[in-house]
Formats: structure tokens, C-alpha cells, sequence
């Protein structure tokens, strides 16, 4: 779609977000922003919310926000798949184990929808995640430069009864092409879908840095995500809570700090250098949840504890399972991420059966 006269024609894009939990509504939002495309979503369990306009916005840097509407909701994909979309962005839960994601989106993976295929941008949590999307799009034999960029994704959102809370400051992305080897391509397509992406984030009032060390900093992501947040998956208090004391603070450093190690020496042993990981990166992220959940208070939870109390699926394997794996591959001992995902999936099991 074109807009703006002679002097200042600019296309409006074309995009699709696939989940409309925190992370979709928050980039969502972003992109509406920008004033460069036209929203479609797919909101599964939030349908009717989404639909009338019923979801609300509490943010502490775009204010409170009453009247924010996708220009079309849709409760499946299939329905979302009657027209072309510039890009597609999936803001789901990475469930491997529970929906791939070409069994998500399959409508738009199928020979019937005829439309140019899209640039995927994957908005997830996690290793691997773009893995199975990359391989259907290959055994499809449609273009994969510049199909899938994924991103490592900065941001404090939860979703609860339709109020989309935001209580830190401005969400950021990474943003980088997949290439399964990890090679940096040099791409004119793709780096013009990557500028165009950046560019709508930005305009938006987001962050987006492009890097073509994805994997590296998506891996370096997850540390907090493997290491940190299962304290609260377990504990179920938030994690300001554990700085609620200096002498609780002291008390849970160590298991921080020597679980995170674990998680790093596995990055290690994959490749990744001091650039990388550098070796003060584990104190960078003690310091830095000490600044950011200071300032968030106490209600904050990582969004698979949310998952876990409401009996949903969560991201135990893209999060834990995959360095777990990379660690008994590289002979890495690992106990503590070990005992994590052992325990981690055994909640993942009941929650599974109660569906």
C-alpha cells in the first residue's frame, strides 16, 4: 500500500503478528506507532478482547493506552491467510516440544496460500527457535535469504486479565539474519528487510540494533532467562523479591552466579569468545537485575511463572533444554542446569496432562 503524495511517497507494509500475549502487544503497539504498516493479528485465547478493542496499555514509557486496535484480528492463521504480508512476526511461546512452529503457521507454509512468501521475524525467548521454520521453508524450496530473521528480545511486559503492564523502559531488539551455520551473509535483500524492520521498531519508540552475531546474543539473552528466572518458577516470588534483604541477596548470588557459569562454559565450549561472552558477563547480569527490578517493584514475574500457575505450556526446552543438551554433546558438566531442566520438565509434564 502506498501513502503520502509526490514528495513523500511511502509504503505502508503488510504485517502479521502471530500471538498476542505481552510481547506481541507491546512490538505490536510499536509498529502501529511507526505509522509504516498495517497490523493483522492472531489472538487464539485473547480473541474477543483483541477484537473489541479491550485491551489495555499501562507503560511506563508510552503512558496508559485505551484505544489501541490492530487494523484486523483474527483468531486463527488460516484466517489471516488471504493475502500477502511483507513480514510475519511470531510472537508465541517457543513450544517445540507442543506446537512447532511450522505447525503453527502452517496455512502460510501450505502449497494453497499462493501469495509471495514473507520475511519471518522471530520474536522469542530461547536456542534453536528458528530451526524447524528454516528447515520447512528449505523442504518447501522457497527462498530462505532473506526469509527468517530472529532477534533477541529486551523487555519487562506481563499480560494479566487484558492489561498489558510495561513497567521498565524502552523494549529493544537484536536483530540479525538465521543462517544455520552462523556465517554472516552479505545479502543486499536481506539487509534492506532488515533496515525496514529496524526502521518501524525505531519509529515506533522501540530499540532495534542489527548485529550479525544473532546467535551469539541470543545465547548470551538466555543466560538470565535459563540461570535467573527458574528461582521464581520454583519459588513462584518475583525477582525483585530476592533482593528484598541484603542478607537474602547474599544468599542467593551464589546459585545465581554458579548456575549462569554453567550456562556460560557451554557457550564456550560452542565457539562463542570473550567478544562473546566476555568474563565479567555473569556480573553484568547480577548488576543489571539489580538495577532493572529495583525499579520494576515487586509484581513483576517472568512470564513462564504466569504459564505455570495458569497450567500452560512453557518454554522449558528452547530456554533450558537446549544448553542442557549442547552441554551432555560438548561434555560439559552441568548439574545445576541439569536439575533445572529435570525439574522444570516434570512441572512441564503435569501441566501438560491437565490440558
Amino acid at each position: 500500500m502506498i501513502a503520502g503524495g509526490d514528495s513523500s511517497t511511502e509504503i505502508i507494509e503488510e504485517i502479521l503478528v502471530v500471538g498476542w500475549g505481552a510481547v506481541g502487544i507491546l512490538f505490536g503497539y510499536i509498529l502501529h506507532r511507526s505509522g509504516k504498516c498495517r497490523l493483522t493479528v492472531v489472538a487464539r485465547s485473547n480473541y474477543e478482547a483483541a477484537k473489541n478493542g479491550q485491551i489495555i496499555i499501562s507503560s511506563h514509557l508510552y503512558g496508559r493506552v485505551t484505544d489501541f486496535k490492530p487494523e484486523r484480528v483474527c483468531r486463527t492463521v488460516a484466517d489471516a491467510a488471504d493475502r500477502q504480508y511483507a513480514f510475519v512476526v511470531v510472537t508465541t511461546k517457543a513450544l517445540p516440544d507442543v506446537l512447532p512452529t511450522p505447525t503453527l503457521l502452517g496455512p502460510l507454509l501450505s502449497h494453497s496460500y499462493t501469495h509471495p512468501p514473507p520475511t519471518y521475524v522471530i520474536l522469542q525467548n530461547g536456542l534453536g527457535v528458528e530451526t524447524d521454520l528454516y528447515n520447512k521453508l528449505t523442504e518447501m524450496k522457497q527462498p530462505t535469504s532473506p526469509g527468517i530473521i530472529t532477534t533477541a528480545v529486551y523487555c519487562v511486559a506481563n499480560l494479566v486479565d487484558n492489561i498489558m503492564e510495561h513497567p521498565a523502559n524502552v523494549p529493544k531488539l537484536e536483530l540479525g539474519l538465521f543462517r544455520p551455520s552462523g556465517e554472516a551473509i552479505d545479502d543486499g535483500d536481506a539487509s534492506l528487510k532488515l533496515a525496514s524492520f529496524k526502521g518501524m521498531v525505531e519509529a515506533g519508540g522501540g530499540d532495534g540494533v542489527v548485529t550479525d552475531d544473532i546467535q551469539a546474543v541470543k545465547f548470551r539473552k538466555n543466560i538470565w532467562n535459563a540461570a535467573f528466572a527458574p528461582l521464581s518458577c520454583f519459588t513462584r516470588v518475583p525477582p525483585a523479591f530476592y533482593t528484598a534483604t541484603p542478607a537474602l541477596w547474599e544468599r542467593v548470588v551464589p546459585l545465581l552466579r554458579e548456575t549462569a557459569e554453567e550456562v556460560v562454559a557451554v557457550g564456550r565450549a560452542l565457539g562463542y569468545s570473550e567478544q562473546h561472552l566476555p568474563s565479567n558477563v555473569v556480573d553484568g547480569f547480577l548488576d543489571w537485575h539489580l538495577a532493572t527490578f529495583k525499579n520494576v517493584g515487586s509484581k513483576h514475574q517472568p512470564s513462564t511463572v504466569l504459564d505455570i500457575e495458569a497450567n500452560k505450556p512453557f518454554e522449558v526446552e528452547a530456554i533450558v533444554g537446549e544448553v542442557v543438551r549442547a552441554g551432555r554433546r560438548l561434555a560439559i558438566p552441568i548439574l545445576r542446569m541439569e536439575t533445572i531442566y529435570t525439574m522444570l520438565s516434570v512441572m512441564q509434564a503435569r501441566n501438560l496432562k491437565s490440558r
